[in-house]
């Protein structure tokens, strides 16, 4: 074969394994655009115009790259791998943190049945971490937060200060305090 073959073989090895290279990313950034779509969609037909909805997803990325979870709706982020603690992202505009689909949609209660919720300001305001698992979950806020024990009357929240020390736990379910210090969380556990 002549070095000129060789030099036009390799050229096609080369282009072909980048193009092949290029599939797959391309499919991911086609997926990635697609779910894009489809949480400002959600945020649309939440209420929220073109701004909000932009404003409502840099505060997600924000967030995503703080925590390192990955977003699974318009204002939701999975904080583990199964979704059972999630951080819930108040809409522009809104005091509280809420659901934006499914029978949890509504601004009635904090925390939904069966749940654990955190929150940075009193009242149950701002952004939420809702937990339904018994892992351990950090505290990112300072402050006069809030929290609801919405589980069983068996399950307890625990608060372990910053070094992880067992500081606190709460009474069963149904349970609340709607002025609690967090200065001294570092992390929570729904059980």
């Amino acid at each position: 074969m002549s070095s000129t073959r060789i030099r036009l073989a390799a050229l096609g090895a080369a282009v072909l394994g980048t193009i092949a290279l290029a599939g797959p990313a391309q499919a991911t950034d086609t997926t990635a655009a697609q779910t894009r779509a489809a949480f400002s969609t959600q945020a649309h037909e939440a209420g929220l115009n073109d701004g909000q909805a932009a404003e409502l997803q840099r505060r997600v990325d924000a967030e995503v790259a703080t925590t390192g979870g990955r977003q699974i709706a318009a204002n939701k982020i999975a904080l583990d791998r199964d979704a059972k603690t999630v951080m819930l992202l108040t809409l522009p505009g809104e005091a509280r943190a809420r659901e934006l689909s499914g029978p949890e949609a509504s601004f009635a209660d904090p925390c939904a049945r069966g749940w654990a919720c955190l929150y940075p300001y009193p009242d149950f305001e701002g952004n939420a971490i809702k937990m339904y698992d018994c892992g351990k979950v950090g505290n990112p806020w300072y402050g006069t937060g809030s929290w609801v024990n919405n589980q069983p009357s068996n399950y307890h929240m625990k608060f372990y200060d910053r070094s992880g020390r067992l500081g606190w736990t709460s009474p069963g379910g149904y349970s609340a305090d709607a002025n609690a210090p967090l200065d001294w969380v570092g992390y929570v556990s729904a059980c």
